[in-house]
């Protein structure tokens, strides 16, 4: 018995056999023939294309056409080969498999299933072969494999350029408060989220009225300055800042360093060293602040680029010349992004820097011209004078530990050179703080009573906020209040040389009691010295008298 090429596996179809003897049909025998056709698995694997070109984090749904081409039902399965790239080391890709949606194939029957082959988000670029193993339910009579199929896909991973900015919140703040002429640093990140290796380089830009200007530079922030330095051994205690230095057009920059160019078509370009793919970088951006900037809320705008260029030109991803896109802009100021990742521009950075500080100054008495208001210019040595003046914070933010003293016998233009003389300062007064007006615009400010003590004479009296320079403001020149008349004692240079008198009169008696008793000892001690010469030559005439026999020891 021989089954056809095309069997189905299984019991076949029963055959009867019959033999009679010949010329005696009842002489017969007879026997039932069944075949059981054993199950040959085949499965077939067909998808509408092999050759893949594909992104770093892009998905490809990959249709796959099963068919079963053996001689009975088969529940067939799906599995993960192996996945290479070019240089034949082995790599993890994402891929879905959707065996719930798998069916028993019968006979000659086909499925088409969805794969999804999803590229890992961080792939270097280049060649990639993915197999696939088409597997039956059962070994079959060989009893060697279940393997029926391979699906053999050749990925080219192709070229990926993608810098990203940003701030990391666990350690640093996009939003800072300062005053000007301050010093701020802010720690970001630099990415290379690119699947080859790049060059990125740093622009700073600002806004021209409400709108961020598209072409780099400080506009109104002229007076500002804003420089880059690379942050060595961040993950350590010990974090060391190696600032972006000057390179003319002749010279190379080092190894790792970031540089700054001098001349050329862009001059003040920074420029970071080559990252490799998947790297990072940790930056910081030194913004020193103008003194004389305005008292306001002021943005500044990092951006960073691609040396491939930008998406219209096939280089960053997501790199646009306009920062409307930006996923760090918050125009309504409400704390939320506008934007949001993968919808948004990941090469620019916003800071925001609040410049407060508060403003420190005399207000005049009755709305007048500042002034101080005196007791008396006169009183008697030892007494205390007065004096009146009122003091306003027209800063945005309130003034603490503030300093008042009245510094005596110097000049103003002395005071905001070298500071009050601790000598001179007559008298010093502290207050905790001193709110700004905007908090209260209609309160008028507070009158502060300082106390001269009299000395002998007359004397020039300035008042002077914060003599020590401890407070930061937006101007200093206005800290500083002559008193109009000169306060002294009531007889001027009189006590004066009374005071003189006072303070020397002891001294000189003492020493003139000093020098008599000297000189009574000087007379003493004369004459007994001259009374002991007067007996030594006494004796020496008695002596000379006698002679040398009659001298006996």
């Amino acid at each position: 018995m021989c089954s056809p090429h095309n069997a189905t596996a299984g019991i076949g179809e029963a055959l009867t056999v019959r033999a009679n003897l010949e010329g005696s049909p009842r002489i017969r025998d007879s026997s039932l023939l069944v075949t059981n056709v054993f199950q040959e698995y085949e499965l077939e694997a067909t998808t509408q294309d092999t050759n893949l070109e594909l992104y770093p984090g892009e998905s490809f749904q990959l249709d796959t056409l099963i068919e079963n081409e053996g001689n009975g039902p088969d529940r067939y399965d799906i599995t993960i080969n192996s996945i290479y790239d070019s240089e034949g080391n082995p790599d993890i890709w994402d891929i879905e498999i959707p065996r719930m949606l798998f069916e028993e194939l019968g006979r000659d029957e086909s499925q088409e299933i969805p794969i999804m082959v999803n590229v890992p988000q961080m792939t270097f670029a280049g060649q990639y072969t993915v197999k696939l193993d088409v597997l039956s339910e059962e070994e079959g009579q060989d009893g060697i494999t279940r393997l029926r199929d391979v699906i053999e896909l050749h990925i080219d991973v192709k070229e990926s350029h993608d810098i990203r900015i940003e701030i990391d919140p666990a350690i640093e703040s996009r939003i800072k408060t300062t005053a000007p002429g301050r010093v701020v640093r802010y720690t970001m990140n630099v990415s290379n989220f690119g699947n080859v290796a790049d060059q990125p380089t740093l622009h700073n830009h600002t806004k021209i009225i409400d709108d961020w200007d598209q072409n780099p530079g400080m506009n109104s922030l002229s007076g500002w300055e804003v420089d880059f330095a690379i942050l060595a051994d961040f993950d350590t205690e010990y974090a060391i800042e190696n600032p972006c230095v000057v390179l003319t057009v002749s010279e190379d920059p080092e190894p790792d360093q970031c540089f700054k160019t001098a001349s050329g078509a862009n001059p003040g370009t920074v420029t970071l060293p080559i990252m490799p793919a998947y790297t990072t970088l940790q930056i910081v951006a030194i913004v020193s602040i103008d003194p004389a900037a305005v008292l306001s809320d002021r943005e500044l705008g990092i951006k960073v680029l691609s040396d491939s260029g930008s998406s219209e030109v096939d280089g960053d991803i997501d790199e646009t010349p306009s920062w409307e896109d930006s996923c760090t802009l918050d125009a309504n100021a409400d704390g939320v992004p506008d934007n949001y990742h993968p919808n948004c521009d990941t090469n620019e950075q916003i800071l925001e820097l609040r410049l407060r500080a508060p403003d420190l100054k005399f207000a005049g008495i009755d709305g007048n011209e500042p002034r101080a208001e005196i007791s008396n210019a006169r009183a008697s040595v030892g007494e205390m004078i007065s004096v009146n003046i009122q003091i306003q914070n027209v800063g945005n933010i309130h003034a603490t530990d503030v300093d008042i003293v009245l510094c005596v016998d110097q000049s103003i233009s002395s005071i905001k050179k070298n500071g009050c003389h601790e000598d001179n300062i007559a008298y010093r007064q502290s207050i905790e703080a001193v709110m700004n007006q905007d908090t209260n615009p209609n309160d008028n400010p507070p009158t502060i009573t300082l106390l001269y003590l009299v000395e002998a004479g007359s004397h020039d009296v300035v008042v002077v906020i914060d003599p020590e320079n401890m407070i930061v403001e937006s101007n200093e020149d206005n800290n500083f209040l002559l008193v109009q008349q000169e306060i002294g004692s009531n007889f001027g240079i009189l006590d004066v040389g009374v005071e003189i008198v006072a303070q020397y009169s002891v001294p000189a008696i003492i020493l003139s009691a000093t020098v008599a008793l000297m000189g009574v000892a000087g007379v003493v001690m004369y004459g007994r010295r001259m009374e002991a010469i007067s007996r030594f030559n006494e004796k020496s005439s008695l002596v000379s008298n006698i002679n040398d026999e009659d001298m006996i020891f």
